[in-house]
């Protein structure tokens, strides 16, 4: 049987569909003039404030669309580089690739912190490696992947115990890589943040913890930056993203659990672990002296030893303007 299209039917397809055409047009026009930001993570439990304010649909502002750029199960560093390298407008990332981002030939400014705490970063050595004590350290392979929060807390540890960097044979490895070493012997021991102390110590056989790089001056902050020029310029994309994180924050604090069950579905890691990992840590949006100290104790030492070419003046490089809603007058 054949249809036949009336002009009465035709009229009826305009009264109806015409204006859903055209308010699908105009979605298009609003999407396509939507300020973009991109913002780089790592996909580690430190980092879940992000990418749970992004399966959240918690960064969603007027005007603004924020373009996941996901680094898989890289370290902090991998963050620094995108956002160094210009592939990246904002970035979350650990003290030392903040710091490295800070110094770098492009601008970049420090929003806030996120997180932190001491117990995020351990050294784990093998059965069979024979380190018992500090001192022990000298002459074996520790594995870390350089330019990592870890790496920095690695070198504040060694001078702590009075053993001189060189006299360790640091062997750089991505933090994913690190347990296999271990496990194969290619390294003594291993540093690293969590859960990849707690999961070696499941997976290497007589693996034990040596020592938690903590009591020692610097509690680690996670940190958010941005490129100067885009902050600058699109200040209301910046408070997307700390608005957004820190409705995430609050639900870490509200409910570990529940988060950190949704965090596993991103790192891939036991909901169990992320829970304790969440419990470690403290979770408050802020940018206050002692994030200041932290950083600045940081900086003065790797620039002394030779791992920061100079220290960023963090206290002119930050926008803390961006902690406040615009309603509150900021």
């Amino acid at each position: 049987m054949k249809w036949k299209v009336t002009a009465s039917v035709l009229c009826a397809l305009l009264v109806f569909v015409l204006p859903v055409l055209i308010c699908c047009e105009r979605s298009s026009e609003v999407a396509s003039d939507a300020v973009v930001c991109r913002l780089a993570y790592t996909s580690k439990g430190y980092y879940a404030p992000q990418f749970l304010a992004s399966r959240k649909g918690w960064f969603a502002a007027e005007g603004v669309t924020i373009q996941d750029i996901k680094l898989g199960m890289s370290a902090g560093i991998a963050s620094a580089e995108a956002l160094v390298s210009g592939s990246a407008d904002v970035a979350v990332m650990g003290d030392v690739p903040a710091l490295i981002a800070l110094a770098s030939a492009r601008d970049c400014v420090l929003v806030a912190a996120y997180g932190g705490g001491e117990k995020m970063h351990s050294i784990i050595v093998g059965g069979r490696s024979g380190i018992s004590k500090p001192a022990d350290l000298v002459g074996k392979r520790l594995g870390v992947q350089f330019g990592s929060s870890t790496h920095g807390a690695v070198y504040l540890y060694l001078e702590h115990h009075g053993i001189d960097p060189i006299a360790v044979q640091l062997v750089n490895m991505p933090q994913k890589d690190l347990i296999e070493g271990l496990v194969s012997g290619s390294i003594d021991a291993l540093a690293a943040s969590e859960p990849t102390p707690t999961l070696s110590q499941g997976k290497v056989p007589g693996s034990r913890e040596l020592a938690c790089l903590s009591g020692l001056g610097n509690d680690y902050p996670s940190l958010i930056v941005a490129s100067r020029e885009f902050a600058d310029a699109h200040p209301e994309a910046i408070r997307a993203i700390v608005e957004g994180t820190r409705r995430a924050v609050d639900w870490i604090n509200a409910d570990p659990d529940a988060a950190a069950v949704e965090t596993s579905l991103v790192t891939g890691a036991p909901a169990s672990l992320e829970s304790a990992m969440f419990r470690k840590m403290e979770w408050r949006v802020r940018l206050d002296e002692q994030v200041f100290r932290s950083l600045s104790k940081t900086s003065d030492f790797l620039h002394r030893i030779g791992k920061l070419n100079r220290i960023p003046d963090v206290k002119r490089k930050s926008r803390p303007e961006f902690l406040y809603l615009k309603s509150e007058g900021n």
